[in-house]
Order: C-alpha cells, then sequence, then structure tokens
C-alpha cells in the first residue's frame, strides 16, 4: 500500500477545539444611568457600583439642591422662625431680658444664614461617618469585605433620597404661606407629621423617624451591601442597617423627652 493510499483511508483527525472564550464584562454603567437606576433598578445599579465604586457625583448633586433649599429658605422665611422657639425652651431663657434674647436670636439667624455654603462638607462628612459605620458592622465583625471606597459609593448613592425629599420641600416652601412653613418638618411622609404639636415631645421624636425616606434609605442600602458582599443576604444587611437607625432613634427620643423634663 503506497502512502499516498494510506492517507486517503486514514481516518480524519477531529477539528481542533476553539480557543476558551472569556465571558465578556457588563458594560459599566454611567453616572446618569446610576443616578436613574437607584431608583428603578437598585439591584443592577448597585451591583455596578460594587464593581466600580464612585460616590462624589451624589454628594455634589445633593450639596447643590441643599445649598439652593437652604437658600431659598433663608429668602423666603428666615431662620428666626426656627432659632425663636429654640431659644425661648432653653431653661435660661427667662431669666434672660427681651435685648438678650433678641440679639441671641439674631446671631444665630447670622450664623446659620451661611450653613448652606457648606453643604458639600456636610455631606461628605454624613457618608464618610455612616460608611465608617457599616464597616464596622459588616466588614469587622461579619466579614463582608467591602472596604471604605465602595461602602462610600454604596452610602453616597443610597442617600439620594434625600435629593428627592429636597426637591419636594423646596416645592411646599414656594407653595406655602412662610409662616406655615416648617423646616424640621416640611413633608407629610411621617408620622409625626400627623401628631398634635401637644403629644409629648419624645412622642413626637418617634413619630417623625418612622419616615417613608428614611425607611427608602434602609432598604437601598441594604441592597448596596448584599450586591457588594456576595455572602450577605438582603435580609442580614437589613437587620444590620436597622440595628443603628434603631439605636438612633432610641437616642433622638432620649434626648427629647430629657429636653421635655428641663424645659418643664
Amino acid at each position: 500500500m503506497t502512502p499516498g493510499h494510506a492517507s486517503e483511508h486514514s481516518p480524519e483527525l477531529p477539528p481542533a477545539p476553539p480557543p476558551l472564550s472569556t465571558q465578556p464584562e457588563q458594560p459599566q454603567m454611567n453616572e446618569g444611568a446610576r443616578l436613574i437606576g437607584v431608583f428603578f433598578s437598585p439591584g443592577k445599579t448597585f451591583a455596578d457600583i460594587a464593581r466600580k465604586p464612585r460616590w462624589w457625583i451624589p454628594v455634589i448633586i445633593s450639596a447643590i439642591l441643599a445649598t439652593v433649599y437652604l437658600n431659598a429658605f433663608t429668602q423666603r422665611v428666615g431662620w428666626e422662625s426656627v432659632i425663636r422657639p429654640a431659644i425661648e425652651r432653653l431653661p435660661n431663657a427667662q431669666s434672660m431680658t427681651t435685648q438678650q434674647r433678641e440679639q441671641a436670636i439674631q446671631t444665630a439667624a447670622g450664623f446659620y444664614k451661611y450653613v448652606g455654603y457648606g453643604s458639600v462638607l456636610i455631606a461628605l462628612f454624613y457618608v464618610f461617618i455612616v460608611a465608617v459605620i457599616l464597616m464596622f458592622l459588616f466588614d469587622t465583625m461579619m466579614s463582608a469585605g467591602i472596604g471604605l471606597k465602595r461602602m462610600m459609593g454604596i452610602v453616597a448613592y443610597g442617600f439620594l433620597p434625600l435629593a428627592i425629599q429636597t426637591v419636594l420641600s423646596m416645592v411646599v416652601l414656594f407653595l406655602k404661606d412662610p409662616e406655615e412653613f416648617n423646616l424640621q418638618n416640611p413633608l407629610m411622609f411621617n408620622v409625626g407629621a400627623y401628631m398634635s404639636p401637644d403629644s409629648p415631645a419624645a412622642l413626637r421624636a418617634v413619630g417623625s423617624s418612622i419616615d417613608l425616606f428614611s425607611l427608602w434609605i434602609i432598604v437601598l442600602l441594604a441592597i448596596g451591601v448584599s450586591s457588594a458582599a456576595r455572602k450577605i443576604s438582603f435580609g442580614k444587611a437589613l437587620a444590620g442597617i436597622a440595628l443603628p437607625w434603631a439605636l438612633y432613634v432610641c437616642l433622638k427620643t432620649a434626648a427629647a423627652a430629657a429636653g421635655m423634663q428641663v424645659g418643664g
């Protein structure tokens, strides 16, 4: 048998397998998609934030809105409406003369009208503090391994409902009579808004904490943490975030009760 004849009847070698294709990475969301996705597809959005964490865009947007809102409040209502009742509730208010009381009110009002210009630093401070607290709970106590940068991204985007709250408060500010506007509770989205002003201060503190925006933020943060740390389920993240929030509400209630006792 000739070599050529043998080659004609020899079995053909199977084709070489194609090279293993690596799975393509999911396309990264731009900032606009993230800002919208937090409200409409938070799971997908926080997964993208965990892959490529950024936090400064929501902080800047929230700070700009807060600056505009507080400056509008200063022009339309004035800080005297907030400071006057606060000073009159002080234990030593009765011992102050009318001139001393008015001077204290004007001094405080003159200071607070510039608070809005520090909104960027205030927003950044809150994002950093909350991120550190959540890192202690999840990274230190549960070994989630999220890290500061990713946690700050989760917190910054998780706090975006406050931007919605600020916009709605600004609308109410311009629609409502300035004398009836309440800076501490401009919207009717919490239980405290429906309580009588004569209700105990501690009860009103609890009621104001049961707020739609606060609960919304807690849920978003839980989605963010569970997206960044696969070993942490949504339920576990929700419980971990609700714990410091409940502690904050307890401290706020205790402070309100103590203030009422001192004032009374």
